[in-house]
């Protein structure tokens, strides 16, 4: 074999080559989402205030590109997935943050970016609010993978994050959350090894990069249905009951006292509202059990598209 013949042979690296099927990441977004439902649940529990979170977005990117989305400074948990390889990150926006400590030290929520280094105090309290999204996350995934998230860090400098290399495949998840009048992002990113886990749980069947199957398989067989409602039951949703409402000026409200009375839009014989997750599901009558007020469910609403407000 002459000096000719003889060719180099250039390492090649698979990992970061395979993407995610546009289909698979649609199922993801599911898991967002239900993602989504609990933390809205657990903030409105814990600060005691409204609180909705819906899912932006979910896209398919390498870790070195969703490194670059990262503001600096900013909120970063890491999150180890064992026994499953990998870890996912959590970014939560500084002013979104800074309300929620401004809301345990017994303030109202105030508006307050960073721009300073956190204090020890502050740094505890912003490890309490990312191990409640850590939480809310192993909640989310529980019974699609066996799992047992736990937050093991918190950065402020994006450049510090060496859970993946740059070229590794991620799936990120943006959040919108509204607390108050506040609101702010949080980030959920999750490398391929993870998403395979997840993809895996959903579908009951070992795949591969190259052998997945299509979710809208997965989302029509029997078993799947019976899994995903399986999967909605441990899922917390807000039911809130509205008895009215008025439009009134602040200078009004201001001067509001113990003992005026106000007088709302809705009449004694109309039925109430009440909310699912913010969407208009039911109406019924106001009554009384024992010594707790209580509502009689007299009209499931259901969704219309041709009509103007989309529902009946």
């Amino acid at each position: 074999m002459n000096d000719k013949s003889k060719k180099e042979v250039k390492p090649f690296s698979f990992k970061g080559s395979v993407q995610v099927p546009k289909t698979q990441i649609q199922g993801i977004q599911g898991v967002y989402e239900a993602y989504a439902g609990k933390v809205a649940s657990s903030l409105s529990t814990n600060y005691r205030v409204n609180t909705t979170a819906v899912v932006l977005s979910v896209n398919q990117s390498t870790f070195g590109e969703f490194k670059t989305t990262l503001q600096s400074p900013s909120i970063l948990g890491i999150i180890s997935m064992s026994p499953l390889r990998g870890e996912m990150i959590i970014e939560a926006s500084p002013n979104l943050v800074f309300n929620f400590i401004d809301r345990m030290l017994g303030g109202r929520g105030e508006l307050i970016s960073l721009t300073r280094p956190l204090t020890d105090i502050e740094m505890k309290l912003v490890e309490e609010i990312l191990c409640g999204f850590t939480n809310d996350l192993k909640i989310a995934l529980r019974g699609i993978v066996s799992t047992d998230p736990k937050l093991t860090n918190v950065l402020t400098n994006p450049r510090f994050i060496q859970t993946s290399s740059n070229s590794d495949i991620c799936i990120s998840g943006s959040l919108e959350i509204k607390i108050g009048e506040i609101n702010g992002i949080v980030n959920l990113c999750a490398p391929s090894t993870i998403i395979d886990a997840i993809m895996e749980g959903l579908s009951g069947e070992k795949s591969t990069s190259g052998q997945r199957k299509s979710i809208q398989s997965l989302i029509t067989s029997p078993d799947d249905q019976v899994k995903t409602k399986e999967l909605m039951k441990g899922v917390d949703f807000q039911f809130v009951v509205t008895l009215g409402q008025i439009s009134s000026k602040a200078s009004d409200v201001m001067n509001l006292q113990v003992g005026d009375v106000i007088r709302l839009h809705t009449k004694i014989a109309d039925y109430l509202t009440a909310t699912v997750g913010d969407v208009p599901k039911y109406k019924c009558k106001p009554g009384q059990i024992g010594s707790n007020l209580a509502v009689e469910i007299v009209k499931v609403l259901k969704k219309q598209p041709p009509s103007d407000d989309g529902w009946v």
